[in-house]
């Protein structure tokens, strides 16, 4: 009865019925609604994946700092780093290597490749 999400309209639709499902006393049914919400969570997490690899990495870096609440600080120190590394890096002026990138991967639950997207540094100057 139910596939794999593959476009936006099937997303939708399956929502709806998790929606429908969930909103009244279906009980009986607990095995449908846990393979919809198998399902759209796995199709949240391959958007995601597209999101965060069509990002600069510094936008997403400043975009889930924000998500999270954390300061530059508070990610420095969480991720046991400099503050003046995360600074500079938010202002484009140092890259994000692979070590970084493997820390802030685990710190946000993400991929560290998509810290590893190339992007412009500004010149000193």
């Amino acid at each position: 009865m139910y596939t794999i999400i593959r476009d936006q309209k099937q997303y939708d639709d399956y929502c709806d019925a998790l929606e429908r499902l969930t909103s009244s006393d279906q009980s009986d049914k607990q095995d449908e609604i846990e393979l919809l919400s198998l399902l759209i969570g796995n199709y949240n997490e391959r958007a995601m994946e597209k999101y965060q690899f069509s990002m600069d990495p510094v936008e997403l870096l400043k975009d889930l700092l924000e998500e999270n609440q954390l300061t530059q600080i508070a990610l420095a120190k969480s991720i046991n780093t400099s503050p003046q590394l995360i600074n500079d890096v938010l202002k484009y002026r140092r890259e994000i290597t692979k070590k970084l990138s493997l820390k802030l991967a685990q710190e946000f639950g993400v991929s560290h490749l998509a810290f590893l997207q190339p992007y412009n540094l500004k010149k000193a100057g």
